[in-house]
């Protein structure tokens, strides 16, 4: 393997460590409800953006995130434990 390759590959593993971390953060404070729903809608929203694959990955929080809006009765904007 050439040192662009492990380079290159060194660099997705970090750019997926950190994905992942940020998919853990944004449902972790959304559930505690430090940040609204709404608000960790557009974060998702965002990472999933970047790719196809990102898509899918914060598909499953996008589904926290619904499910949490419609335990606070639709309103995402609230934030019960801030």
């Amino acid at each position: 393997m050439s040192a662009a390759d492990e380079i290159e590959m060194e660099t997705r593993r970090r750019s997926l460590a950190v994905e992942g971390a940020m998919l853990m953060l944004i449902d972790g404070l959304a559930a505690r409800g430090t940040i609204s729903a709404d608000e960790a809608e557009d974060m998702l929203r965002i990472l999933s953006k970047s790719s196809d694959s990102s898509a899918t990955r914060a598909a499953s929080s996008l589904r926290i995130v619904n499910q949490l809006k419609r335990l606070r009765r639709g309103d995402g904007a609230i934030t019960p434990g801030a």
